[in-house]
């Protein structure tokens, strides 16, 4: 099985080649863009430098995804516990951070989670946990795998997974018992999700931490967690960065838009996320990204990978979200507390929430902006 990896010099030098392109080079990738072709990965670091500002990038990708509309799809986070043994800086569940206070729901609240969201209507879910050492998983593995078959059985068509990089025992763990297909895929929509956060091995170790027991200390391990989820039966990955964490975000883009080409050239379907860093409990200075840094990346993605879903949340504020959902496939929105909703709305307490979400509406008002109400349906 083919193992993703990175070439950071690499990268770097296709963003310098791109900073250098000339005018008759950035003509052709325009021309590329209007004429509906295919771009490269090389593509993308000349857009990246191109002397158009956000608002302009925006629309070239508008347009674009204009001549190919897609459903928009949704779904909510639906935290089981924001225990954690990762030592992560910039996150409000890292085990040292003492102003979270910290919890954990059973079974019998995961299920009354899930029917509150069915019941208004969403039809897509992501289960999440911390992340925990080697030897100390099988807990969460066992608990989110009780949870898969409780969202399955309910009849959620697009169920995402949160938990951490895990190795290829502890996959069959997570899956068990769950239906397949005759060549060993999962009958269900399940994507995993495991945001690099950075692909800067630098800035990784700086935020990730690099102590042996800390589960998010490896970075290679933790790259290639994708390729054993697909050598597991899973067909969906969710890659992502945590935008702001580095401040050089043409790397993060060209790296994640790498990721992303070999996971499509494997054949799993793709989903972005680039979350902008926001605040979490215990620190009130945490910030990601401006603006339009964040709709500039945000473009440039769209145009180079039309084939992968972006996926927006409601960390964004309603503006950016009205910006920016015609450029994305997927508008996230829901809290991030530990088992949070209610049959009207959710609670978005930040002493218990692994980051702040900007936009506490309830989802019914914001996704109702964009698609109609009986639509929640990923599928739809």
């Amino acid at each position: 099985m083919e193992t993703f990896s990175l070439d950071a010099d690499d990268v770097h030098a296709r963003l310098d080649a791109g900073a250098r392109a000339s005018v008759a080079v950035r003509d052709r990738v325009h021309r590329r863009i209007e004429d509906g072709a295919p771009l490269d990965v090389d593509d993308l670091a000349v857009l990246w430098h191109a002397p158009l500002d956000a608002t302009a990038m925006q629309a070239l990708a508008e347009a674009l995804r204009a001549r190919r509309p897609d459903p928009l799809e949704t779904f909510s986070p639906l935290y089981i516990t924001n225990n954690c043994d990762a030592e992560c800086l910039m996150c409000g569940m890292r085990r040292d951070n003492d102003a979270l206070h910290r919890e954990t729901v059973d079974l019998a609240a995961v299920d009354a989670q899930l029917r509150i969201l069915q019941r208004r209507g969403m039809q897509g879910v992501a289960l999440l946990t911390g992340e925990y050492r080697a030897g100390g998983r099988e807990w969460a593995i066992a608990h989110v795998n009780q949870a898969l078959h409780r969202a399955t059985e309910l009849g959620f068509r697009h169920v995402l997974i949160n938990i951490g990089a895990l190795d290829s025992d502890e996959y069959d763990a997570l899956l068990d018992g769950l239906p397949r297909r005759a060549d060993g895929a999962l009958a269900a929509k399940l994507t995993m999700c495991t945001f690099q956060e950075t692909y800067s091995r630098t800035v990784y170790r700086k935020f990730m931490g690099g102590t042996p027991d800390n589960p998010r200390a490896d970075f290679d391990r933790r790259l290639a967690n994708f390729d054993r989820a697909r050598g597991a039966g899973l067909r969906v990955a969710n890659p992502g960065v945590l935008v702001g964490l580095n401040p050089d975000l043409g790397f993060e883009l060209m790296a994640l838009a790498l990721h992303a080409r070999h996971l499509l050239a494997h054949g799993m379907e793709v989903y972005l996320s680039v979350p902008r860093l926001r605040q979490i409990a215990g620190r009130s200075n945490q910030r990601g990204a401006d603006d339009d840094a964040f709709v500039r990346l945000v473009s440039v993605l769209s145009l180079g990978l039309p084939d992968a879903k972006i996926v927006l949340t409601t960390r964004e504020p309603a503006d950016i979200q009205r910006r920016l959902v015609p450029l994305v496939g997927v508008l996230s929105a829901g809290s991030a507390a530990v088992a949070p909703y209610t049959e009207t709305g959710a609670h978005f307490p930040l002493e218990s929430s692994q980051f702040e979400v900007i936009d506490q509406r309830p989802f019914e008002a914001i996704l109702g902006e964009h698609l109609p109400i009986e639509n929640f349906d990923p599928l739809v």
